[in-house]
């Protein structure tokens, strides 16, 4: 995974909430670990899983807790049916069964049905695109450092950590982290300050 990989692009979040004990960190990625599709129409799977290997799920216990750090990942699974592809197929059913049954068409709810049915026939043999998002939580620090990069892999991250672990995600941004080193000021004054020009003098 690309924690132990080279360099890596990393997003900062504040972790608001009472910190949970190690038992209750482990019951929260247990309670919603990553789960395999089944059979129906969804198309995208949500769940955590272990940050050396996402078909680890739920994460091995042993190898979360390292240190002040809680190491995990998000898992995302995602799988779609083209929607030409999904068009054609429902046309050749539509047609096979208005001329078994001698209809003269379907109807609206009987052609959404239809169509409901052989996209899940047609998920069934499609391959999910998984998506690992690994995440380190500094339980002392009440920092969280991840690899999500997107808004909507964010959102994904933010909403399943309140419901593991009741803690609200915060984007660290940077006014944030100011006040957090500097809380004796206040906002007005932390906006009002004036960026730091560094400059390096040549040695003589």
């Amino acid at each position: 995974m690309s924690l132990l990989q080279g360099s890596l692009s990393l997003r900062r979040f504040l972790v608001l909430g009472p910190v949970p004990g190690e038992a209750d960190l482990v019951a929260g990625l247990e309670q919603d670990r990553f789960r395999p599709f089944e059979d129906g129409v969804e198309e995208e799977r949500t769940g955590w899983c272990d940050w050396r290997n996402p078909l680890l799920t739920p994460p091995e216990a042993d190898w979360v807790m390292q240190d002040r750090f809680a190491l995990f990942a998000l898992r995302i699974d995602t799988r779609r049916v083209p929607n030409v592809l999904l068009k054609a197929h429902v046309e050749l059913r539509a047609q096979q069964i208005v001329k078994e049954k001698d209809l003269k068409g379907l109807g609206r709810e009987a052609r959404i049905s239809l169509q409901d049915e052989v996209k899940a026939e047609l998920l069934q043999k499609v391959l999910p695109t998984p998506k690992v998002v690994e995440v380190a939580w500094d339980l002392k620090g009440g920092v969280l450092w991840t690899t999500a990069g997107s808004s909507k892999v964010q959102s994904a991250l933010v909403g399943l950590f309140m419901k593991s672990f009741g803690c609200e995600l915060q984007p660290l941004a940077p006014l944030v982290l100011a006040a957090r080193l500097a809380p004796h000021l206040p906002v007005d004054a932390l906006m009002a300050l004036d960026p730091l020009d560094l400059e390096l003098e040549e040695a003589q």
